[in-house]
């Protein structure tokens, strides 16, 4: 099939194919484990000392490729989000400040944790990305594209779309702009995209759906087959031990950490 069938099979199912993923036993315990101690965290400190919970949460807020950098997440959950100048406000990828925002560790202590509604959401948001984790291993571009379209309403300039290989994967493929593009200057970057785009169409699900269209065709238009192609080597490796097309390029975070938030 080709991807576009892909995309809207897996659409369509979605909401049977998470009640699939939810009553595996294994997630039933990664999930019951989470709802009973995530609520006794009040520290940096002891959220890093649990390894179960720490993953849980990394994962579900799609920074699972970025475990092992335990320094980095650290300095991100110490520091907060009340500061403007604090690391997870200066990276330009979002999900960071996300998740440093919903646990709040610095700002609170972590009483978010104690409210179901919160521990409920981090859990909708682990079993969502372990399905499109999932999706992956019958055809990459199904990850990006649920993994976009998941993200897109979140997106609020173009340093963001760059910061993160997937949405750069995306974007990139379905305006026709080569890899290389990503090698240029991101100012240089920028600018191609605004020709090719407006940055608010991404809140808009018609704009994108159309977008995630031309993706998935000219996807398929380079890599053929795209049920067979191999995974793109954008990414370190995912849960199923094969090369993630969902991370974050560390060199391009780093350099976009002098850039102000827009």
């Amino acid at each position: 099939m080709t991807t576009l069938v892909d995309l809207r099979v897996v659409n369509k199912n979605h909401d049977r194919y998470e009640q699939a993923i939810r009553s595996r036993p294994a997630v039933q315990r990664a999930i019951t484990y989470f709802q009973d101690n995530i609520g006794k965290i009040t520290s940096t400190e002891d959220f890093m000392k649990d390894d179960k919970l720490y993953r849980f949460v990394l994962d579900a807020f799609d920074l699972g490729s970025q475990a092992k950098s335990r320094g980095l997440i650290r300095k991100v959950l110490e520091e907060g989000v009340s500061d403007q100048f604090s690391t997870a406000n200066r990276m330009s990828d979002t999900k960071f400040r996300e998740m440093a925002k919903v646990l709040g560790f610095a700002e609170n202590k972590g009483e978010n944790l104690k409210n179901p509604a919160v521990v409920q959401a981090i859990v909708d948001r682990y079993v969502a990305v372990t399905l499109e984790v999932e999706s992956e291993d019958s055809n990459p571009a199904v990850r990006l594209g649920l993994y976009f379209q998941r993200r897109s309403a979140n997106i609020g300039n173009w340093y963001q779309v760059m910061a993160d290989n997937a949405l750069r994967k995306v974007v990139y493929t379905a305006l026709g702009l080569p890899e290389q593009t990503a090698l240029l200057d991101v100012d240089k970057q920028k600018a191609l995209l605004e020709k090719r785009m407006d940055i608010a169409d991404l809140k808009k699900p018609d704009k994108v759906a159309k977008l995630l269209d031309r993706f998935a065709a000219m996807y398929d238009m380079q890599n053929g087959d795209a049920g067979a192609a191999a995974t793109p080597s954008i990414g370190p490796i995912s849960r199923s031990g094969r090369a993630s097309v969902i991370s974050i390029d560390p060199s391009i975070t780093m350099t976009l950490m002098k850039f102000p938030r827009f």
